[in-house]
């Protein structure tokens, strides 16, 4: 038995008579005629009282009613295939490193809602080497974060140049330099080190760590330490939320740049779910490129 005739039995229990059924389905009177009588057969009984189908049979009626829950049933989970497929259902994980959860993500998540609005999104704010390890473990779908260090079965694409810049308090005595901020501008006294300054190859650099008398590895900590008058530091602009308490200057040293990347694991196909995010991520990510540039 096929749906295709459960749905012939249907037309012709709706339109009354074969010729204005076949007309809705597009098959011949007789064709209908030879479907209704396969079916009888196959189920061992008349499906109408008489031959005109008119008035159904006591198992036609439980037929109709089965019929029709059935191909509801049937049309219900192809629509949601389909829209599975467009990436219209279904949940997408992600994890990022803090200033792309907070910065990149949320315009991201906010097209996600309004173009898929049924997709689950799961998001998790986590630093660089957490992210590598999520994606490879397959805890998340893809990531947001610049990896130390390659990690093996994980492929990394770029997606976004991240300038860094001073930070410092607003009214600090180096926003009043008319230019790029140059190394040897800061004082090492007053430089607050983080995590990130370990991405420098740079002896000046290394020197602000090593004299640095605080450490603060926590972004938002950091900045709050910042606003409070402890001292300097440099971060990516994406990490640094607008404050009337900083100021933030360029840096006059064009490498200092963090490139943030895309991690997904290799040879494996994302869902269509998680496919929609990323494609929106890097439109973003390619959007934010312009403004900065």
């Amino acid at each position: 038995m096929k749906l295709e005739h459960l749905r012939m039995f249907l037309a012709v229990v709706d339109a009354g008579e074969l010729a204005q059924a076949g007309d809705r389905v597009g098959r011949t009177p007789a064709a209908l005629s030879m479907t209704l009588k396969q079916l009888e057969s196959e189920l061992g009984g008349p499906l109408f009282e008489g031959e005109r189908k008119i008035r159904l049979s006591p198992l036609g009626l439980y037929v109709r009613a089965q019929a029709q829950r059935a191909i509801a049933e049937f049309d219900t989970a192809v629509a949601h295939m389909v829209r599975y497929a467009s990436g219209a259902l279904g949940t997408a994980k992600v994890a990022a490193v803090p200033s792309a959860a907070t910065r990149l993500l949320p315009r991201v998540i906010g097209l996600m809602r309004r173009q898929y609005p049924q997709v689950r999104v799961d998001l998790r704010d986590i630093d660089s080497a957490a992210v590598g390890k999520a994606v490879a473990a397959g805890e998340v779908d893809f990531g947001v974060a610049t990896l130390p260090a390659p990690l093996p079965g994980i492929v990394t694409e770029p997606l976004f140049e991240d300038r860094f810049v001073l930070v410092c308090p607003a009214g600090h005595s180096l926003t009043e330099l008319g230019r790029d901020a140059r190394w040897s501008d800061i004082d090492a006294a007053e430089f607050i080190a983080n995590g990130l300054c370990a991405r420098f190859d740079s002896p000046e650099v290394r020197a602000l760590v090593e004299a640095s008398l605080l450490t603060v590895r926590n972004t938002t900590s950091l900045l709050t330490f910042v606003e409070q008058g402890f001292g300097v530091t440099i971060l990516p602009a994406l990490a640094v939320t607008a404050s009337a308490k900083l100021a933030v200057m360029p840096l006059a040293d064009q490498s200092a740049v963090r490139s943030l990347e895309v991690l997904t694991r290799g040879g494996e196909t994302l869902s269509p779910a998680s496919q929609a995010l990323l494609g929106l991520t890097r439109s973003v990510a390619a959007e934010l490129a312009l403004t900065w540039s």
